[in-house]
Protein backbone atom coordinates (compact mmCIF):
# COMPACT_ATOMS: atom_id res chain seq x y z
CA UNK A 1 0.00 0.00 0.00
CA UNK A 2 2.71 2.48 0.95
CA UNK A 3 4.59 2.25 -2.34
CA UNK A 4 1.63 2.73 -4.66
CA UNK A 5 -0.17 5.62 -2.96
CA UNK A 6 0.72 9.11 -4.21
CA UNK A 7 -0.02 12.31 -2.30
CA UNK A 8 -0.12 15.66 -4.04
CA UNK A 9 0.63 18.50 -1.62
CA UNK A 10 -1.59 21.45 -2.56
CA UNK A 11 -1.01 23.71 0.45
CA UNK A 12 0.92 26.37 -1.44
CA UNK A 13 -1.97 26.76 -3.87
CA UNK A 14 -5.31 25.52 -2.55
CA UNK A 15 -4.13 25.93 1.01
CA UNK A 16 -3.09 29.57 0.82
CA UNK A 17 -5.48 30.95 -1.80
CA UNK A 18 -8.26 31.63 0.72
CA UNK A 19 -6.02 33.11 3.43
CA UNK A 20 -6.31 36.79 4.32
CA UNK A 21 -2.78 36.80 5.77
CA UNK A 22 -0.59 37.15 2.70
CA UNK A 23 2.77 35.39 2.79
CA UNK A 24 5.82 37.12 1.37
CA UNK A 25 7.80 35.54 -1.44
CA UNK A 26 10.55 34.71 1.04
CA UNK A 27 8.06 32.93 3.31
CA UNK A 28 6.63 30.97 0.39
CA UNK A 29 10.09 29.91 -0.77
CA UNK A 30 10.92 28.78 2.76
CA UNK A 31 7.69 26.78 2.97
CA UNK A 32 8.22 25.19 -0.46
CA UNK A 33 11.78 24.22 0.41
CA UNK A 34 10.72 22.71 3.71
CA UNK A 35 7.97 20.67 2.06
CA UNK A 36 10.49 19.53 -0.54
CA UNK A 37 12.69 18.09 2.20
CA UNK A 38 9.99 15.91 3.78
CA UNK A 39 9.98 13.11 1.22
CA UNK A 40 6.88 14.26 -0.68
CA UNK A 41 7.21 13.66 -4.43
CA UNK A 42 4.41 15.83 -5.83
CA UNK A 43 4.01 19.48 -4.83
CA UNK A 44 1.76 22.12 -6.37
CA UNK A 45 3.49 25.48 -6.00
CA UNK A 46 0.72 27.91 -6.88
CA UNK A 47 -1.57 29.26 -9.56
CA UNK A 48 -0.91 31.52 -12.55
CA UNK A 49 -4.11 33.41 -11.93
CA UNK A 50 -4.60 37.17 -11.92
CA UNK A 51 -3.61 38.58 -8.50
CA UNK A 52 -6.67 40.78 -8.77
CA UNK A 53 -8.79 37.68 -8.18
CA UNK A 54 -6.46 35.74 -5.88
CA UNK A 55 -3.88 38.11 -4.31
CA UNK A 56 -2.13 35.27 -2.47
CA UNK A 57 -0.97 33.83 -5.83
CA UNK A 58 0.71 37.02 -7.07
CA UNK A 59 4.26 35.66 -6.63
CA UNK A 60 3.75 32.23 -8.17
CA UNK A 61 6.05 32.83 -11.14
CA UNK A 62 8.97 33.98 -8.97
CA UNK A 63 8.39 31.12 -6.55
CA UNK A 64 8.36 28.50 -9.31
CA UNK A 65 11.50 29.87 -10.95
CA UNK A 66 13.37 29.86 -7.63
CA UNK A 67 12.33 26.31 -6.72
CA UNK A 68 13.07 24.85 -10.15
CA UNK A 69 16.49 26.52 -10.18
CA UNK A 70 17.23 25.08 -6.75
CA UNK A 71 16.20 21.66 -8.00
CA UNK A 72 18.41 21.96 -11.10
CA UNK A 73 21.35 22.94 -8.92
CA UNK A 74 20.89 19.84 -6.79
CA UNK A 75 19.67 21.56 -3.63
CA UNK A 76 16.25 19.88 -3.86
CA UNK A 77 15.26 16.30 -4.69
CA UNK A 78 15.38 15.76 -8.45
CA UNK A 79 12.51 13.26 -8.20
CA UNK A 80 9.97 15.81 -6.99
CA UNK A 81 7.33 16.75 -9.56
CA UNK A 82 6.41 20.41 -9.16
CA UNK A 83 3.25 21.75 -10.75
CA UNK A 84 0.97 24.79 -10.85
CA UNK A 85 -2.57 25.60 -11.87
CA UNK A 86 -3.29 27.58 -15.06
CA UNK A 87 -6.78 29.08 -15.57
CA UNK A 88 -6.34 30.42 -19.09
CA UNK A 89 -4.03 30.98 -22.06
CA UNK A 90 -2.21 33.88 -20.42
CA UNK A 91 -1.57 31.74 -17.36
CA UNK A 92 -0.18 28.99 -19.59
CA UNK A 93 2.19 31.39 -21.32
CA UNK A 94 3.56 32.57 -17.98
CA UNK A 95 3.87 29.02 -16.67
CA UNK A 96 5.75 27.82 -19.76
CA UNK A 97 8.35 30.54 -19.22
CA UNK A 98 9.30 28.95 -15.90
CA UNK A 99 10.08 25.51 -17.27
CA UNK A 100 7.34 23.64 -15.42
CA UNK A 101 6.53 20.27 -17.01
CA UNK A 102 3.30 19.57 -15.14
CA UNK A 103 0.28 21.87 -15.00
CA UNK A 104 -3.31 21.70 -13.79
CA UNK A 105 -6.59 23.01 -15.13
CA UNK A 106 -9.98 23.20 -13.42
CA UNK A 107 -13.55 22.79 -14.57
CA UNK A 108 -16.85 22.54 -12.77
CA UNK A 109 -19.61 19.96 -12.67
CA UNK A 110 -22.25 22.70 -12.44
CA UNK A 111 -22.97 25.76 -14.52
CA UNK A 112 -23.44 28.14 -11.58
CA UNK A 113 -20.11 27.25 -9.98
CA UNK A 114 -18.32 27.62 -13.28
CA UNK A 115 -19.70 31.13 -13.71
CA UNK A 116 -18.72 32.08 -10.15
CA UNK A 117 -15.29 30.47 -10.23
CA UNK A 118 -14.28 31.06 -13.86
CA UNK A 119 -16.68 33.81 -14.89
CA UNK A 120 -17.85 31.76 -17.86
CA UNK A 121 -19.98 28.76 -18.74
CA UNK A 122 -18.71 25.20 -18.51
CA UNK A 123 -18.71 24.82 -22.28
CA UNK A 124 -16.76 28.06 -22.79
CA UNK A 125 -14.21 26.95 -20.18
CA UNK A 126 -13.93 23.59 -21.92
CA UNK A 127 -13.39 25.17 -25.33
CA UNK A 128 -10.68 27.42 -23.91
CA UNK A 129 -8.95 24.42 -22.38
CA UNK A 130 -9.01 22.53 -25.68
CA UNK A 131 -6.66 25.13 -27.11
CA UNK A 132 -4.61 25.39 -23.91
CA UNK A 133 -4.11 21.63 -23.52
CA UNK A 134 -3.20 21.17 -27.17
CA UNK A 135 -0.47 23.80 -26.89
CA UNK A 136 0.86 22.44 -23.59
CA UNK A 137 0.99 18.85 -24.83
CA UNK A 138 2.76 19.92 -28.01
CA UNK A 139 5.68 21.29 -25.96
CA UNK A 140 5.90 18.26 -23.68
CA UNK A 141 3.95 19.57 -20.68
CA UNK A 142 1.49 17.15 -19.11
CA UNK A 143 -1.88 18.28 -17.83
CA UNK A 144 -3.91 17.30 -14.79
CA UNK A 145 -7.54 18.38 -14.28
CA UNK A 146 -9.60 19.23 -11.22
CA UNK A 147 -13.34 18.73 -11.54
CA UNK A 148 -15.01 20.90 -8.89
CA UNK A 149 -18.26 20.36 -6.95
CA UNK A 150 -18.70 16.71 -7.83
CA UNK A 151 -21.14 16.10 -4.95
CA UNK A 152 -22.82 19.34 -3.94
CA UNK A 153 -22.76 22.85 -5.37
CA UNK A 154 -23.21 25.87 -3.07
CA UNK A 155 -25.48 27.41 -5.72
CA UNK A 156 -27.36 24.44 -7.18
CA UNK A 157 -27.39 21.87 -4.39
CA UNK A 158 -26.89 18.13 -4.96
CA UNK A 159 -25.03 17.22 -8.15
CA UNK A 160 -26.26 14.38 -10.34
CA UNK A 161 -23.51 11.71 -10.62
CA UNK A 162 -24.36 11.33 -14.30
CA UNK A 163 -23.41 14.99 -14.79
CA UNK A 164 -20.05 14.31 -13.15
CA UNK A 165 -19.51 11.29 -15.37
CA UNK A 166 -20.36 13.35 -18.45
CA UNK A 167 -17.71 15.95 -17.64
CA UNK A 168 -15.09 13.36 -16.71
CA UNK A 169 -15.57 11.78 -20.14
CA UNK A 170 -15.23 15.18 -21.84
CA UNK A 171 -12.15 16.08 -19.82
CA UNK A 172 -10.44 12.82 -20.80
CA UNK A 173 -10.69 13.96 -24.43
CA UNK A 174 -8.45 16.92 -23.57
CA UNK A 175 -5.49 14.55 -23.16
CA UNK A 176 -5.08 14.97 -19.40
CA UNK A 177 -3.25 12.23 -17.54
CA UNK A 178 -5.25 12.53 -14.31
CA UNK A 179 -8.63 13.88 -13.16
CA UNK A 180 -9.10 14.86 -9.53
CA UNK A 181 -12.68 14.31 -8.37
CA UNK A 182 -13.19 17.22 -6.00
CA UNK A 183 -15.53 17.57 -3.03
CA UNK A 184 -15.23 21.35 -3.07
CA UNK A 185 -17.86 22.01 -0.40
CA UNK A 186 -16.92 19.07 1.83
CA UNK A 187 -20.41 17.59 1.71
CA UNK A 188 -19.57 14.15 0.30
CA UNK A 189 -20.30 11.05 2.34
CA UNK A 190 -18.74 7.61 1.72
CA UNK A 191 -21.98 6.07 0.48
CA UNK A 192 -22.42 8.86 -2.10
CA UNK A 193 -18.79 8.63 -3.13
CA UNK A 194 -19.09 4.88 -3.58
CA UNK A 195 -22.05 5.29 -5.93
CA UNK A 196 -20.24 7.94 -7.96
CA UNK A 197 -17.06 5.89 -8.28
CA UNK A 198 -19.02 2.78 -9.27
CA UNK A 199 -20.52 4.80 -12.11
CA UNK A 200 -17.28 6.49 -13.17
CA UNK A 201 -15.17 3.32 -13.02
CA UNK A 202 -17.40 1.65 -15.58
CA UNK A 203 -15.84 3.98 -18.17
CA UNK A 204 -12.62 5.22 -16.57
CA UNK A 205 -9.56 3.45 -15.17
CA UNK A 206 -8.87 4.03 -11.49
CA UNK A 207 -5.31 4.93 -12.48
CA UNK A 208 -6.69 8.00 -14.31
CA UNK A 209 -8.38 9.33 -11.17
CA UNK A 210 -7.39 11.22 -8.05
CA UNK A 211 -9.55 12.51 -5.20
CA UNK A 212 -9.63 15.90 -3.52
CA UNK A 213 -11.61 16.09 -0.28
CA UNK A 214 -12.44 18.94 2.06
CA UNK A 215 -13.12 18.19 5.69
CA UNK A 216 -16.12 20.41 6.44
CA UNK A 217 -18.06 17.68 8.24
CA UNK A 218 -15.18 15.45 9.30
CA UNK A 219 -15.80 12.86 6.58
CA UNK A 220 -12.69 13.46 4.47
CA UNK A 221 -10.66 10.50 5.72
CA UNK A 222 -13.66 8.18 5.49
CA UNK A 223 -14.02 9.28 1.88
CA UNK A 224 -10.31 8.76 1.26
CA UNK A 225 -10.54 5.20 2.53
CA UNK A 226 -13.65 4.52 0.44
CA UNK A 227 -11.87 5.78 -2.69
CA UNK A 228 -8.79 3.72 -1.84
CA UNK A 229 -10.90 0.57 -1.59
CA UNK A 230 -12.31 1.37 -5.02
CA UNK A 231 -8.82 1.51 -6.49
CA UNK A 232 -7.93 5.20 -6.39
CA UNK A 233 -4.28 5.71 -5.43
CA UNK A 234 -3.72 9.47 -5.77
CA UNK A 235 -5.00 11.92 -3.16
CA UNK A 236 -4.64 15.68 -2.76
CA UNK A 237 -3.71 16.96 0.69
CA UNK A 238 -2.84 20.28 2.27
CA UNK A 239 -0.34 20.80 5.05
CA UNK A 240 -2.17 21.19 8.35
CA UNK A 241 -5.55 20.92 6.63
CA UNK A 242 -5.15 24.47 5.39
CA UNK A 243 -7.26 26.00 2.69
CA UNK A 244 -10.43 25.91 0.70
CA UNK A 245 -12.04 27.43 -2.36
CA UNK A 246 -13.00 31.13 -2.10
CA UNK A 247 -16.20 30.41 -4.03
CA UNK A 248 -17.41 27.39 -2.04
CA UNK A 249 -19.00 29.37 0.85
CA UNK A 250 -17.49 27.01 3.45
CA UNK A 251 -14.72 27.86 5.94
CA UNK A 252 -13.13 24.44 6.51
CA UNK A 253 -9.99 23.36 4.72
CA UNK A 254 -8.65 20.35 2.89
CA UNK A 255 -7.88 16.95 4.28
CA UNK A 256 -4.43 17.32 5.85
CA UNK A 257 -1.40 15.82 4.16
CA UNK A 258 -0.15 14.36 7.44
CA UNK A 259 -3.48 12.58 7.96
CA UNK A 260 -3.20 11.04 4.50
CA UNK A 261 0.28 9.80 5.33
CA UNK A 262 -0.94 8.39 8.66
CA UNK A 263 -3.87 6.56 7.04
CA UNK A 264 -2.41 5.39 3.74
CA UNK A 265 1.26 4.90 4.47
CA UNK A 266 2.18 4.40 8.14
CA UNK A 267 1.55 5.93 11.55
CA UNK A 268 5.32 5.68 12.01
CA UNK A 269 6.20 7.34 8.71
CA UNK A 270 9.10 9.80 9.01
CA UNK A 271 7.04 12.20 6.88
CA UNK A 272 4.64 12.83 9.76
CA UNK A 273 6.96 14.54 12.25
CA UNK A 274 8.51 16.60 9.46
CA UNK A 275 5.08 17.77 8.27
CA UNK A 276 3.92 18.50 11.81
CA UNK A 277 6.97 20.64 12.49
CA UNK A 278 6.37 22.66 9.31
CA UNK A 279 2.68 22.94 10.12
CA UNK A 280 3.36 24.36 13.58
CA UNK A 281 5.75 26.90 12.08
CA UNK A 282 3.10 27.85 9.53
CA UNK A 283 0.59 28.42 12.33
CA UNK A 284 2.94 31.04 13.78
CA UNK A 285 3.44 32.66 10.38
CA UNK A 286 -0.30 32.87 9.71
CA UNK A 287 -1.18 33.69 13.30
CA UNK A 288 -3.90 31.06 13.42
CA UNK A 289 -4.56 27.50 14.47
CA UNK A 290 -4.63 25.00 11.62
CA UNK A 291 -7.47 22.45 11.58
CA UNK A 292 -5.26 19.34 11.43
CA UNK A 293 -5.93 16.98 14.33
CA UNK A 294 -2.45 15.49 14.21
CA UNK A 295 -0.73 18.84 14.72
CA UNK A 296 -2.55 19.19 18.03
CA UNK A 297 -2.52 15.50 18.97
CA UNK A 298 -1.35 15.05 22.60
CA UNK A 299 0.73 12.06 21.49
CA UNK A 300 2.69 13.99 18.87
CA UNK A 301 3.00 17.06 21.08
CA UNK A 302 4.29 14.92 23.95
CA UNK A 303 6.77 13.08 21.76
CA UNK A 304 7.83 16.01 19.62
CA UNK A 305 11.16 16.17 21.42
CA UNK A 306 12.06 12.92 19.65
CA UNK A 307 11.21 14.19 16.17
Amino acid sequence: MSSEVQILEVGLRDGLQNEEQKLSLKEKIFLAEQLSQTGLKRIELGSFVSPRWVPQMSQTKDLVIHILNSQKQGFLDSQIEYSALVPNQKGLEEALKTGLKSLSIFLSSTESFSKKNRNCSREKAYQDYQTLCKKALEVGVKIRAYLSVCFECPYEGKVDPKEVLYWIQKIKDLGVYEISISDTTGKARPQELEKLLDLVLEKTLASQLACHFHNVHGTALANVWTAYQKGVRVFDGSLGGLGGCPYSKVPSGNVSTESLVYLLKSSESPLIPKLLKIGRQLEKTLGKKLPSQLIHSPYYLKNSINF
